[in-house]
């Protein structure tokens, strides 16, 4: 057993978890930069790789138990949308104007539902996070990367990240009211 970074001794379990949050951050950077390189086939299968290990990494974080283990799986969910959909805005502002707002305005509601589940945690409120709802996230990302869907399903992001925000925004106002 070794110190981790916060002081805390490490756990038997944590390893796994480390090590898919960490590579699944690394394929999110891989995959911007293959965005910005123009290269978005391969970065649609390096946002799916990333997906997948996030996914995992989120499940084994969520047994850890370990609230630094919850913050670096909500670090790395804010990697992927900041990094990936930062840089498809960027690299296709100027050839489609619209799959480059929706992905600015996915990435604002993506960062809103966050804040909204953070804040509604602190207050001790119950605030859904789902898995599925990011594996559709992920899973839109990558796949309009992939084909040449990348409008629609840069749309298709901004619905169920604003449809994810609400629900957080609603969970937190019917417990304020109970």
């Amino acid at each position: 057993m070794g110190e981790s970074v916060s002081g805390a001794v490490a756990r038997e379990g944590d390893q796994p978890a480390a090590l898919a949050l960490a590579s699944g951050v690394a394929l999110v950077g891989l995959g911007s930069w293959l965005v910005l390189a123009g290269l978005g086939r391969w970065a649609g299968a390096a946002a799916a790789g990333a997906g997948a290990l996030l996914l995992a990494g989120g499940a084994l974080a969520g047994r850890v138990g370990s609230p630094l283990f919850a913050f670096l799986d909500s670090l790395a969910d804010r990697a992927f949308d900041g990094c990936l959909l930062s840089a498809i805005a960027l690299a296709v502002r100027d050839v489609d104007p619209p799959a480059a707002g929706a992905a600015v305005a996915a990435l604002v509601a993506s960062f809103l539902g966050a804040y909204v589940r953070a804040r509604g945690r602190a207050l001790g409120y119950g605030v859904e996070d789902s898995l599925a709802t990011r594996a559709v996230r992920y899973a839109l990302v990558a796949i309009g990367l992939t084909g040449d869907w990348l409008g629609p399903a840069m749309i298709a992001l901004l619905v169920v990240t604003a449809l994810a925000a609400a629900v957080r925004a609603s969970q937190v106002a019917k417990q304020e009211r109970e």
